[in-house]
């Protein structure tokens, strides 16, 4: 349990900062110079379209972090893209960004975790242990 709970969060951590990473990449091949990333980038239908795609890459990453780490059982896949999906959410209520987004943002994170999860033959029944617990067996 406590690698389950270790993957998911190094997942997410690893997950958002891949996000961040291709949305800073981005938005600097976007502006070119950087002089004009500030409030007006952000209204950018461009821009929206990097946040989405952002968005997808860190449910990717972090599902498939979690998926490695956690054995491939699949909802720490589908954990680590919900989490990616709500720092979704609070970066559109944060911003005044499209109401576009907001259906977007779950299908981008949705299709993320989903890829993640048939990518890496992920299954529903949690991982045995190799080792035996029962301490009075021979």
């Amino acid at each position: 349990m406590l690698r389950s709970l270790g993957a998911v969060i190094v997942a997410v951590i690893i997950g958002l900062t891949a996000a961040k990473f291709v949305e800073s990449a981005a938005a600097a091949l976007l502006v070119g110079d950087g002089a004009r990333l500030g409030a007006d980038i952000g209204v950018s239908p461009a821009y929206q379209a990097i946040l989405v795609f952002c968005w997808l890459v860190g449910a990717f990453v972090a599902a498939g972090a979690s998926l490695l780490m956690g054995k491939r059982w699949a909802p720490l896949g589908w954990l680590g893209a919900a989490t990616i999906f709500f720092s979704a959410m609070i970066t559109l209520i944060t911003f005044s960004l499209s109401w576009l987004l907001w259906p977007a943002s779950l299908t981008a994170t949705a299709a993320g975790g989903y890829v993640a999860v048939k990518l890496f033959n992920a299954t529903r029944d949690y991982p045995a242990s190799n080792t035996n617990r029962d301490v009075f067996s021979d």
